[in-house]
C-alpha cells in the first residue's frame, strides 16, 4: 500500500506515544518536583488525589465532548491545555510565584484534559486502521504495544531526564509532548463532530452507575478494589518518592523501580490472561492484597537497587490481576444493553 494510506494511522500512533510517553515521565517527574518544593508528603498526597480526582472527572466527560465538539478540537485544546498547565509550573517556579495551591490548579487543569484528549485519538483508530489495510486487531495490538512501551520506558527516561536535566525542566519536556500531541491529533483528526449525543451519553453513564450500586456483587467489589487502586498508587506517586528524596537515593534507581513494577504488571496481566479461568478470583485478589501488602513493608526499608528492582518487579506482579478482575466481573454480569 501507498505511503500516503499508512501516514494517518502512522501520524496518529506518534501522537498517542507522545501523549502517553509525557504522561509516564511526567508520573516521576511530578511527584519528585512537588517534593522538592514544597518538602512535604502530605502536599505531594494531595496534589496526587487531586490529580486523580480530576482525571476522573475528564474520563466522565471526555466521550461526550468528542461526540459534541468533534475529535480534532478536543485532541488539540486537550494538548495544548494541558501542556501550558505543565509548563506552567516550572515557570512559575522559576520567578518565584509558585505556590502550593497554584501548584496543584496547575496539575487539576493538566489532569482534567488527559481523558478527553486520549478519547478523541481512541475513537478514530479504527477507521484510520481501515485506512491503511489493517484489521481492529492488529490496531489494538499495536496500540497496546505503543501503551506498554510507555509504561516500561517512561519511568527510566524520566529518571535519566531529572537526573541530568533537573525536574523542572522534565516537565517542560513533558509539556512539549503534550502540545505536540494535540497538533499531531488536530492535523489527522476530522474537524467536525460525528453526532451530537451528549445527552444520551449523559443519561447512559448515570443508568451505568445505577446499575454499579444496586449490584450486590459488583458494589463492594468495586469499592474495595478502587480501594486498593488507591493505596497502590499512592505508593507509586507519593510514599516511594518521599522515602527516595528522604534517604537522598537517586531518582534514576526509582525509575527504573518504576519502570520494573510496569513490568511486572504487564506480566502478571498477561499470567492471568492464560490461566485466570482456572482460579478463583477470591483466590487471585487474596493472593495479590496479601503479596503486595508484604512486599510494600519489605520496600519501605529501601534496600539495595538488586533487592529494590525485584520487590518492584514483584509487586507489579501481584497487582497487575486486579483491574482485570474486576472488568471480568464487570463483563459478567452487565447486561448488554448498558
Amino acid at each position: 500500500m501507498s505511503e500516503r494510506r499508512y501516514s494517518p494511522l502512522a501520524t496518529l500512533f506518534a501522537a498517542t506515544f507522545l501523549f502517553r510517553i509525557g504522561n509516564a515521565v511526567a508520573a516521576l517527574a511530578l511527584p519528585w518536583f512537588v517534593l522538592s518544593h514544597t518538602k512535604s508528603a502530605a502536599w505531594a498526597g494531595a496534589t496526587a488525589a487531586s490529580s486523580v480526582i480530576a482525571t476522573i472527572i475528564g474520563a466522565w466527560v471526555g466521550g461526550g465532548l468528542v461526540d459534541r465538539f468533534g475529535r480534532a478540537p478536543v485532541a488539540l485544546i486537550s494538548g495544548v491545555v494541558g501542556g501550558v498547565a505543565m509548563a506552567s509550573i516550572p515557570l512559575l517556579d522559576a520567578v518565584g510565584a509558585l505556590s502550593n495551591t497554584g501548584l496543584i490548579a496547575c496539575v487539576v487543569l493538566g489532569a482534567a484534559f488527559d481523558a478527553p484528549g486520549m478519547a478523541a485519538q481512541d475513537s478514530e483508530l479504527p477507521k484510520l486502521g481501515h485506512v491503511a489495510g489493517l484489521s481492529v486487531e492488529r490496531v489494538s495490538s499495536l496500540k497496546a504495544v505503543i501503551g506498554n512501551v510507555a509504561i516500561l520506558g517512561g519511568p527510566a527516561l524520566g529518571g535519566a531526564a531529572i537526573g541530568l536535566l533537573g525536574a523542572a525542566p522534565t516537565l517542560g519536556l513533558t509539556a512539549f509532548c503534550s502540545v505536540l500531541a494535540g497538533l499531531l491529533g488536530a492535523w489527522v483528526l476530522p474537524a467536525r463532530a460525528a453526532r451530537t449525543m451528549t445527552t444520551t451519553a449523559t443519561l447512559s453513564m448515570r443508568a451505568g452507575v445505577a446499575f454499579l450500586w444496586s449490584e450486590p456483587l459488583l458494589r463492594p467489589l468495586f469499592g474495595i478494589v478502587m480501594i486498593f487502586v488507591g493505596i497502590v498508587g499512592a505508593n507509586g506517586s507519593v510514599i516511594m518518592p518521599a522515602l527516595f528524596v528522604d534517604a537522598g537515593r537517586q531518582v534514576a534507581e526509582l525509575g527504573l523501580f518504576s519502570s520494573m513494577m510496569g513490568a511486572g504488571g504487564l506480566l502478571g496481566i498477561a499470567i492471568h490472561a492464560s490461566v485466570g479461568a482456572r482460579i478463583s478470583a477470591q483466590n487471585w485478589l487474596a493472593v495479590a492484597f496479601c503479596g503486595s501488602a508484604v512486599g510494600s513493608l519489605l520496600l519501605s526499608q529501601l534496600p539495595g537497587v538488586p533487592v529494590l528492582m525485584l520487590l518492584g518487579a514483584l509487586v507489579g506482579l501481584l497487582t497487575g490481576s486486579v483491574s482485570p478482575i474486576l472488568n471480568a466481573a464487570i463483563y459478567n454480569r452487565t447486561p448488554p444493553e448498558l
